[in-house]
């Protein structure tokens, strides 16, 4: 254990100096059980809509089980005062083998279409939530899903991302290549109309006919100069006339020390120049993060810091949502440690050829919008979700690799 040092006159203490001691030792346990939370809250604001995930250890299980496997739920919410702060923008379900220490992950789509709620499953924690049992309505939903009970929960939020780094003075990271990023989102500007005005206008024949859109009322945005923009809905028209909902980022190659704020820029940027624009860079930029904050929460600098370890811990418990306790936390570190390997897998539209039953080459499809209100969906084509049930299955007894389902997502065309 690190000498600590203590302040004059303390030395003289051998009572003060062995409660100081034993205090810090049982910190040290409960420390490294908050680095595994620092990092796992890392890991799900990070991967934020994305559909690639990189293979990390699993971390966090507890006694409770089923036939051997405890499972867990992950979501990760953008946090904040606005609309939809509580729409959940990841889905992650963890099953960890306690007989042969795997952990399997499966990443479950925001817009997975979800008929016993009505609402795609990124609701489902926000309508947990009027009932006050957000988790636990979550658990139910998505075990129901995967055909398999859901042991305990864990939501986290971008502020405890920010919170957690800056509450251990930053983290090193060395960044592989230089790039920039014109089009990052600035929190809170969402829907500012960057001057623009909306308003309802009656469009005859004629007028329609010049602005390419069907005659009568609708509601369209007026530019700052009088014009009619119709084609805002286009993304790349839409960045051009609501740029004011942007700024430019850059990123130097090389060692780099990021507080919580930049490190959120750092792994979030989805539209960097020299290929950082991709899932596979902007996972690589994330493993690069999730490391540095594992290495500095479990260092002996934060580890010997009960300063710093307050503030982490203060930190996260303003943005994390749990049914962990304690004890089981410290369980779970025990067991991430005996974890031999990591598999993930994505429930998604990708072709799962040789995989499903006969006649089934996908597990979701994307019905008519028309059917669901005009938004973009993805269903079962078993409203019961067995086709699901069934993969999943093979999926933790062996028979489907993560090889296996990669493969066959590559050998085909989404």
């Amino acid at each position: 254990m690190k000498k600590i040092n203590l302040p004059i006159g303390e030395k003289d203490n051998p009572i003060k100096v062995k409660r100081v001691r034993d205090s810090l030792k049982k910190l040290v346990p409960f420390a490294l059980v908050i680095g595994v939370l620092s990092a796992l809250a890392i890991f799900l604001t990070t991967f934020s809509g994305s559909e690639t995930f990189t293979n990390i250890p699993f971390l966090g299980y507890s006694v409770h089980n089923t036939d051997g496997k405890v499972n867990v739920l992950f979501l990760g919410i953008a946090g904040g005062l606005h609309d939809g702060a509580n729409l959940t923008d990841t889905i992650l379900v963890a099953s960890y083998n306690l007989k042969t220490n795997q952990a399997y992950l499966f990443s479950i789509p925001r817009d997975l279409w979800l008929p016993e709620l009505r609402s795609k499953a990124n609701a489902a924690y926000q309508a947990g939530l009027s009932q006050n049992n957000g988790l636990e309505l979550s658990k139910t939903v998505m075990g129901n899903v995967l055909g398999f009970p859901i042991h305990y929960g864990l939501r986290v939020d971008f502020r405890g991302f920010v919170q957690a780094i800056d509450a251990i003075e930053g983290i090193e990271v060395d960044v592989a290549k230089a790039f920039d990023d014109y089009l990052y989102p600035i929190a809170g500007m969402e829907d500012d109309l960057c001057g623009f005005r909306e308003e309802e206008k009656d469009f005859s024949e004629e007028e329609a006919k010049l602005l390419n859109i069907e005659k009568g009322k609708r509601k369209v945005f007026i530019a700052p100069d009088g014009k009619i923009a119709t084609d805002s809905a286009e993304e790349d028209k839409g960045v051009k006339y609501f740029s004011c909902r942007y700024e430019h980022i850059r990123f130097e190659k090389g060692p780099m020390k990021m507080g919580g704020a930049v490190a959120l820029k750092y792994v979030r940027s989805r539209h960097g120049t020299a290929g950082e624009g991709s899932d596979f860079a902007r996972s690589a930029r994330q493993e690069k993060v999730l490391t540095a904050i594992r290495e500095k929460v479990l260092s002996a600098e934060t580890l010997f810091n009960p300063r710093k370890i307050s503030e982490l811990i203060s930190a996260l418990g303003k943005s994390v949502d749990t049914d962990i306790s304690g004890k089981d936390a410290v369980e779970f570190y025990k067991l991430s440690k005996k974890m031999e390997g990591t598999h993930t897998f994505t429930l998604d539209d990708s072709l799962k050829v040789g995989l499903l039953p006969e006649g089934r080459n996908r597990l979701l499809i994307h019905p008519s919008p028309q059917d669901y209100g005009g938004a973009y969906v993805l269903i079962s084509q078993d409203d019961d979700f067995s086709v699901v049930h069934e993969y999943v299955r093979k999926i933790l007894i062996g028979e489907i690799t993560e090889y296996e389902a990669t493969a066959s997502a590559r050998s085909g065309n989404r």
